[in-house]
Order: C-alpha cells, then sequence, then structure tokens
C-alpha cells in the first residue's frame, strides 16, 4: 500500500512538473503582445514606491605623475576600487598610467559607474547570459534581464584581437597554462572557444588591451564567474548541452585616447543601452532560447529522476 501511494506521488509531482515546464515554455515562445491570458484574482493593494533616482557621475582627468604618493597611498578602500575599475587596471599600476580618470562621487558600490543598463527588457526570458564589450573594455551579467554584476576586461591586443560572436562557457579549471607558454598560469579559467584557446581568466589588467585573444579579469571577477557559469554536457563525443551564453562585441580604437578617459568630456561616452544590447543579442536570441530550452529539459529531467 504505501508503494503504491509512492508510485501516485511519483506520477503526481511528474505531471506537475512537465505542466511546469510546457508552461515556461510557452511563454518563452509566445510574442509579448501575445501572452496566455491569467485569470484575474483580486489581491490586496500596497503603494508603489519608487527607487530613489542616482545623482549623474561626473569625471576629470588626472595625472598620475602629480598624485603619485598619494596614490600610493591607497592600499585598499571604495576610491583606490573605484580607480581601478574606471580605469581598468590593477592597482599597484595606476601610478604608472600617463592619465587617470577620477570621478566627483566615490560609492561603496561599482554600480555607479556601470556601461552597461541595470534592465534590458528584451532579455527577461534569458535565464542566464554574458556581454562582453570591446569598446568599454567591460563585462556584464544579466539573469532575467537584470544586471546583477559588472567589471573591467583586458581583451586581445591589435594583432590578437579577441573574437566577436556568440560564445558558450565550455569546460573550465581552477588553475591552467596557456597554450602560448606554459610559464603563464591561468586561474579560475573558463573555455569559451575549444578549439582556438579562447577562455576568461584572472589575469593582469593593464589599463588597455593586451591579451592573446582571452578575456582578462580580476581576481574575484574570475572567481564569480568560474561559480556562477554553468558549463557544457558532453555525451558520445559531441556537445549535448551548452554552456552559459556569452556574447562579445564591439571594436576597441586602437591608437587612438582610450574610451574611459572621454569620460571627462562625456559623462556617458561609455554607455550602453537597452536598445544597444537587444540589437546585438537580437540575431543570437533564437539559438540561445533553443539552447536554455534544452537545458531546462534536462535539468527538469535530472529532478524528475532524483525523486
Amino acid at each position: 500500500m504505501k508503494y503504491k501511494k509512492t508510485q501516485n506521488l511519483r506520477k503526481f509531482t511528474y505531471q506537475f512538473l512537465i505542466g511546469c515546464s510546457l508552461f515556461s515554455f510557452f511563454q518563452c515562445t509566445t510574442s509579448r503582445t501575445e501572452k496566455i491570458p491569467i485569470v484575474q484574482q483580486e489581491v490586496e493593494t500596497k503603494e508603489i514606491v519608487s527607487p530613489p533616482v542616482e545623482r549623474p557621475v561626473n569625471y576629470h582627468l588626472l595625472a598620475s605623475k602629480d598624485t603619485v604618493e598619494w596614490l600610493g597611498s591607497l592600499k585598499t578602500g571604495d576610491t583606490l576600487t573605484a580607480l581601478m575599475v574606471l580605469n581598468r587596471v590593477d592597482g599597484w599600476r595606476l601610478k604608472h598610467l600617463d592619465t587617470l580618470v577620477f570621478p566627483d562621487t566615490i560609492g561603496t558600490d561599482i554600480d555607479l559607474y556601470a556601461p552597461f543598463p541595470k534592465f534590458v527588457d528584451d532579455l527577461q526570458d534569458v535565464h542566464k547570459i554574458l556581454f562582453v564589450s570591446h569598446y568599454a573594455q567591460a563585462f556584464a551579467v544579466y539573469e532575467n534581464g537584470e544586471r546583477i554584476k559588472w567589471g573591467p576586461v583586458s581583451l586581445g591586443r591589435k594583432y590578437k584581437p579577441t573574437p566577436t560572436g556568440l560564445f558558450a562557457t565550455n569546460w573550465k579549471s581552477k588553475k591552467t597554462h596557456s597554450t602560448i607558454n606554459s610559464s603563464w598560469i591561468l586561474e579560475w579559467y573558463f573555455n569559451l572557444a575549444n578549439f582556438e584557446g579562447i577562455g576568461m581568466h584572472q589575469y593582469a589588467l593593464p589599463g588597455f588591451p593586451a591579451s592573446h585573444g582571452c578575456i582578462r579579469l580580476y581576481r574575484d571577477d574570475a572567481n564569480w564567474l568560474y561559480h556562477w557559469a554553468d558549463q557544457w554536457i558532453i555525451e558520445n563525443s559531441k556537445v549535448a548541452v551548452h554552456g552559459t551564453p556569452v556574447v562579445i562585441f564591439g571594436e576597441y580604437p586602437y591608437g587612438q585616447k582610450k574610451p574611459w578617459l572621454l569620460l571627462a568630456e562625456d559623462m556617458k561616452a561609455l554607455e550602453i543601452t537597452p536598445e544597444a544590447l537587444t540589437s546585438v543579442t537580437e540575431e543570437y536570441l533564437p539559438t540561445i532560447m533553443e539552447r536554455q530550452l534544452k537545458r531546462d529539459s534536462v535539468n527538469l529531467y535530472q529532478t524528475i529522476t532524483s525523486l
């Protein structure tokens, strides 16, 4: 009798999860103007409080030679973090730059200086996605259309640029060695193009594109992405399920003024609008959603079989 009840419970759970999966599928594939109707219910009304509007940040330029002693005194803190992030550089390198971009507002959160939009409505159905901008030399992480993290990067140098397009997080390693030079240790490595040797990992950020094609990150950012992104699933030597989508886009103006130094003239010099990200993603979205549905199906199957 107990066994029969367990069978019935598993059957009910399976049907419920399948129903949820199908409902999510139709939501993903139905356009925003053709949403499945929802029965209206009476709910308790609450006052909607708008979030506070942040004051725009203005920027100015400093010659590092005039502030070497002061820069050397910055060991930790929000000011050091802001300068590092804005200038796309490791802390100890700040005093070696010719010119620094400096904000008039120092906050406890680098979101103040994010070039990426906080929300992208057209990505609400995408569970996870990572963007990397050549022009801004920065990355941003989105979950269901909301930016949850961003940070600086150093991409490929002029004669070895990081390729653009749609990629996915494949396999990962806490520590590996470069295929170009075995003495180069790459920590918190996540491969993006298996046969091209392109990945993202911790390495030096000198304040300009300097890699051999990989995406260089601060250690904390590389560690965070290592644990956040999904790996691929291989079956019969083929990719059965792709990892988290990664879109690399834009161009860097090699030989010209660093784009972030233009913030002193225009506080929106690095701004990436929601429309811009939508445009960048548009051609890849069918593939992204197809791969996401397959991963969801695998996750659902694993959930059912574990009951």
